[in-house]
């Protein structure tokens, strides 16, 4: 049987990974002179606190160690590996995970998502449910690799400072985003990278726009995660549900390595 392995920036819930049997190395979180495991040590509601006491987070990608450990594990019973990477256009961590899969033997497969967070998660939980179906190695990895191109991430951010002082986009996002009121939403181009795809005026028009961008696309499957809005975020599951009949596989509140860059008020929807 194949084995699906991902890291914790696909924000999964902890419940359907271990329903599915999927296993997340974590990414490493920094705050201050501290380094905590993402989803292990620092749970959401202790990252904000320690946020409130003025940290400034970073985050660090797993070892190859963090991954060879998992692969030896899986591959001493026998069992093949799937290794579904969050974006290397923004992490290390697919390059970490491949260094690990060559020094370890066993069929192991490595396959950067291009996604991340809601998207990864969606593209792992379709992978997991294929594999506990039957589906061989080689069949689970051509499917994810045309799967990827299909999947489409948007994201709500209430504000862009976060993912601009982490690199993870260019300062053009600040500008675009300068005027009081302008929300900016996001996508990913097709190296991986984030990309700003539109500029709202206000909170609830932004959030709107979210919504109509997955009805257009007639999402069948929608996942949505969100930093500290549940409340938003369900209005935002609810009118997917109801416009397009699409089936809302999870809303997850993100862990520490999404809420690093994505700040306070994200939403981010994939189907």
């Amino acid at each position: 049987m194949v084995r699906i392995v991902t890291d914790s920036a696909a924000d999964l819930p902890r419940e359907l990974a271990e329903q599915l049997g999927i296993i997340i190395v974590p990414i490493r979180v920094i705050l201050g002179a501290a380094s905590f495991r993402d989803g292990i040590d620092l749970p959401p509601g202790d990252f904000s606190a320690k946020l409130g006491a003025g940290n400034m987070p970073a985050t660090s990608q797993p070892s190859p160690w963090d991954f060879k450990k998992v692969f030896l594990n899986l591959t001493n019973q026998g069992e093949e590996v799937l290794c579904l990477s969050l974006s290397a256009g923004l992490s290390g961590t697919c390059h970490s995970a491949s260094i690990a899969a060559s020094q370890t033997g066993g069929k192991i497969r490595i396959v950067d998502s291009q996604l991340v967070s809601a998207g990864q998660g969606l593209l792992v939980t379709r992978a997991a449910a294929l594999a506990a179906e039957g589906y061989d190695l080689d069949q689970l990895a051509h499917w994810v690799n045309e799967e990827k191109k299909r999947i489409q991430v948007y994201a709500a951010l209430d504000n862009v400072e976060p993912i601009v002082r982490g690199g993870r986009t260019s300062l053009f996002a600040r500008h675009a985003a300068g005027r009081a009121g302008i929300k900016l939403i996001f996508t990913f181009n097709q190296q991986g990278g984030i990309q700003i795809l539109e500029r709202v005026r206000g909170r609830k028009p932004s959030l709107d726009r979210l919504t109509e961008l997955l009805v257009e696309k007639a999402c069948t499957q929608v996942a949505l995660v969100h930093v500290d809005c549940s409340s938003e975020a369900g209005m935002v599951a609810r009118s997917i549900a109801e416009r397009c009949r699409a089936k809302i596989t999870y809303v997850q509140e993100a862990g520490a390595t999404v809420r690093t860059y994505a700040g306070r008020g994200a939403v981010i929807a994939a189907g």
